[in-house]
């Protein structure tokens, strides 16, 4: 559910970076729906297995991104458009932080706001990479598309990529005595095999390749940075996976 959450939340982020590139209504459409259906799992599998009820505060802010959907993935543009994108941000970033504060337990608010910051950057990492990268396909049907529309999501991505690393190695200092005391110790063999596959490939590889795409889109070869993009959004859905299984092992997010 989480995982769903945090895919959408970052997808919506990523596309109030691209209001005005004019890639035609059927991006907006395809990413919009990319955004939606994660929603929809997360609100509708918790309904139907019957763990969570409709009166949950978690389903219902998350439910925004669901009734939001024809604005911000439709013709509708301008200040409409802002406000629908603005609530189903909402929506889904305050469904992540319910979910965060109910599994971590015996944290303090400042551990709180660190647990929430890290799992909705790891959001923004998904969804902006991935973004990205279909905004890199668009450019093989409007060849006439600026360059700058995805050198700024682009940066977008370098910036949510850094924070995260930021946001997690802050919480593996400031959380050491309680990571390191369950039964597998995060600093032991198993956690630091799959903390590592969350920094590396999750965050460092991607994070490279940001850097490698920069290049390319300085000679205006969207090509190879669309490639490049295409093999960081595999990664990155990796690390996204890793992140969401050591929380359910120590309980807060990395």
């Amino acid at each position: 559910m989480q995982f769903c959450l945090e895919l959408a939340f970052g997808v919506l982020l990523a596309l109030a970076f691209v209001p005005k590139a004019p890639v035609g209504v059927l991006f907006y459409r395809v990413m919009g729906t990319s955004a939606f259906v994660p929603a929809l799992v997360a609100v509708l599998v918790p309904l139907v297995s019957r763990t969570r009820g409709a009166d949950d505060a978690t389903l219902l802010v998350a439910s925004l991104a669901l009734l939001t959907y024809p604005v911000y993935s439709g013709p509708v543009r301008g200040q409409r458009w802002a406000v629908g994108l603005g609530l189903a941000l909402v929506g889904t970033g305050a469904a992540v932080c319910l979910l965060v504060v109910d599994s971590a337990s015996g944290v303090g608010p400042l551990g709180l706001a660190l647990a929430c910051a890290s799992a909705l950057t790891t959001g923004a990492v998904a969804g902006s990479v991935g973004l990205a990268m279909v905004l890199g396909h668009w450019y093989l049907t409007v060849p006439n598309l600026e360059v700058r529309h995805l050198q700024r999501l682009n940066r977008v991505t370098v910036a949510s990529m850094a924070t995260s690393i930021a946001l997690v190695a802050a919480t593996c200092v400031l959380m050491s005595e309680a990571l390191n005391s369950g039964r597998y110790p995060l600093f032991g063999a198993t956690g630091l095999f799959y903390l590592g596959t969350r920094f590396v490939v999750g965050l460092g590889f991607p994070l490279a390749f940001a850097f490698m795409a920069a290049s390319s889109l300085r000679f205006r070869n969207t090509r190879s940075a669309t490639g490049i993009l295409y093999a960081s959004t595999v990664l990155v859905l990796i690390g996204t996976a890793a992140s969401v299984s050591l929380q359910d092992s120590y309980g807060v997010p990395l």
